[in-house]
């Protein structure tokens, strides 16, 4: 009966020393995520988009305070957020109402061309293609990458 018991200790010992060993072993692993995206429209405010799905879409006036002055919540606001392309519905009322974006990449824009990491690759803009009348809308949003 001893010998039994003894036996199965020494199987519980080897299988959390097989898990041990997987998790020291393991390799750490990265998801890409959403860092936001900013714009300054021609008033001066800067509009963000924000949330790790970009759920949020926050206006700041710099000029007034340094807090959030309004807040939209994106899904209703531009419901079509693509790879290539974001639409905001007209007759909302955020600065984004009516206008469209395409998603790219600028050369301009280098976000992770910063200490430590000095790279140079362009960096993804949302380019105002139609509705961009209203002096409240951004021209161009800058995305900031999760994670360079």
């Amino acid at each position: 009966m001893w010998m039994a018991r003894a036996t199965e200790v020494r199987s519980v010992a080897r299988i959390s020393v097989v898990m041990l060993c997987m998790l020291l072993v393991a390799t750490p692993v990265h998801a890409a995520g959403y860092g936001g995206a900013s714009g300054t429209n021609a008033l001066g405010e800067i509009i963000h988009i924000s949330g790790d799905m970009a759920e949020s879409l926050y206006v700041q006036n710099p000029a007034k305070d340094s807090g959030p002055v309004e807040t939209y919540d994106m899904k209703q606001e531009c419901p079509t957020f693509t790879d290539t392309t974001l639409a905001c519905l007209p007759g909302r009322a955020s600065p984004l109402s009516g206008a469209t974006y395409r998603i790219t990449t600028s050369k301009r824009w280098t976000p992770c061309n910063v200490e430590p990491y000095h790279d140079k690759s362009a960096g993804e803009v949302y380019e105002c293609i139609a509705g961009c009348g209203n002096p409240r809308t951004p021209k161009i949003f800058h995305v900031n990458p999760w994670e360079c």
